[in-house]
C-alpha cells in the first residue's frame, strides 16, 4: 500500500472553514444585493444621474438574483451556500443537515451581512449625506436612506399582510431550491444551480417583492439593520417591523421544508425514483459525473434509492467534494 501523508487538521478544514465560506458569501451577496437597492433608492430623481434601468425596480431584483449566484458560487464548494438562516435551519429541522452547525453558520451569515453593510455605508457616505442633505444621521431621518440596507413594508401595507408576503417568499424560495438541487426531480446539470437558484430569487423578488422589499433572509435584513442603528439611526433603524424579516422567513422556510418532503419529496419516494440522468448527488448538491475519474471498475451510483438523504453534508444548495 503506497504510504500517504497525514496533514494535522486545521480549523478551516472542519466547520472553521465552512463558516468563513458562509461569512464570505454572506458578505458577496449582501454587498452587491443592497448596492443594487442603494443605487436604485440614493440615486433616484438626482439630475443628471437618471441613467436607463439604473434606478428602476428591475435592478433591484435582478441585483439581488445576480448576487445570490455569486455567493453560492463562492461559498457552495465548501459551505454548501445556505447564505441566509433560513435555509440553514430549515434544512437543519428536515435533518438535512447537522444541527451542531447551526450556530457557527448563522453567526457567519450575520456578520457577513453585517460587514457588508458597513462596506457600503462608507462606499455610499456621499449619496447619504446627499438624501439626508447634509444632517446628521439619526434616528428621525434615518428611514430617508435605511431601505437602502434593509427592508420594510409600505405604508399602506397592513403587518400580517407584510409577515405573509416575507413568509411566502421565503417559501418559495427554499421550496424551490429543494426541488432543483434533488437529483431525483429533473436536476440542474452543468454547474448551473447558483444561476437558476439567483433566477428563483428574481422571480420572488418580480413578483412580491415590492411589498416589503423581499428581505426573505434574517441575516440580510437584521445584519445592516445593525450596522445602521450603531452608525447613528439607533431606534430609528432598530424599530418595530424589525421581528418580521427575522421571524417570517423562518416560518416561510421550515413550512416550505417540510412540506416539500410530505408532497413533491413523497411522490418521488413512492414512485421508487432515482437519480436523473449523469447526475451525482454530493450531500445535496448535484453534478455530472467527471468521465475521467477511475472508480475502480465499480459504477458511479446514489444510495438513497428514493428516500431522502440523512447522513452529514446534507443541506447544501451546491455540492461539495
Amino acid at each position: 500500500m503506497a504510504n500517504r501523508a497525514v496533514h494535522p487538521a486545521t480549523p478551516l478544514a472542519g466547520v472553521g472553514g465552512e463558516a468563513l465560506a458562509e461569512f464570505i458569501g454572506t458578505f458577496v451577496l449582501v454587498l452587491l444585493g443592497n448596492g443594487a437597492v442603494a443605487s436604485f433608492l440614493l440615486f433616484n430623481n438626482i439630475a443628471g444621474t437618471n441613467a436607463f434601468f439604473a434606478n428602476t425596480w428591475p435592478v433591484v431584483f435582478f441585483g439581488w438574483g445576480f448576487a445570490l449566484m455569486l455567493g453560492i458560487y463562492i461559498a457552495g464548494a465548501i459551505s454548501g451556500a445556505h447564505l441566509n438562516p433560513a435555509v440553514t435551519i430549515s434544512f437543519a429541522a428536515t435533518r438535512r443537515f447537522p444541527w451542531n452547525k447551526v450556530g457557527p453558520y448563522i453567526v457567519a451569515q450575520f456578520l457577513g451581512a453585517f460587514v457588508a453593510a458597513a462596506f457600503l455605508f462608507f462606499v455610499y457616505r456621499g449619496a447619504i449625506t446627499h438624501t439626508l442633505g447634509g444632517a446628521s444621521l439619526n434616528a428621525a431621518n434615518v428611514n430617508k436612506v435605511g431601505l437602502a440596507f434593509y427592508t420594510g413594508k409600505r405604508d399602506f401595507v397592513g403587518l400580517f399582510g407584510a409577515f405573509c408576503a416575507e413568509a411566502l417568499g421565503t417559501a418559495m424560495l427554499v421550496g424551490l431550491i429543494l426541488a432543483i438541487v434533488d437529483a431525483r426531480n429533473q436536476p440542474v446539470q452543468a454547474n448551473l444551480n447558483p444561476l437558476i437558484i439567483g433566477l428563483v430569487l428574481a422571480a420572488i423578488g418580480c413578483s412580491l417583492g415590492i411589498i416589503t422589499g423581499f428581505a426573505v433572509n434574517p441575516a440580510r435584513d437584521f445584519g445592516p439593520r445593525l450596522w445602521m442603528t450603531l452608525a447613528g439611526g439607533g431606534l430609528g433603524a432598530l424599530n418595530s417591523y424589525t421581528w418580521v424579516p427575522i421571524v417570517a422567513p423562518i416560518v416561510g422556510g421550515l413550512i416550505a421544508a417540510f412540506g416539500y418532503d410530505y408532497t413533491i419529496g413523497r411522490v418521488l419516494a413512492e414512485r421508487g425514483m432515482t437519480r436523473s440522468g449523469t447526475a451525482v448527488t454530493r450531500g445535496e448538491a448535484v453534478r455530472e459525473p467527471d468521465m475521467h475519474v477511475d472508480t475502480g471498475g465499480h459504477p458511479i451510483r446514489e444510495e438513497t434509492r428514493g428516500r431522502p438523504v440523512r447522513e452529514e453534508g446534507r443541506g447544501r444548495t451546491f455540492r461539495e467534494r
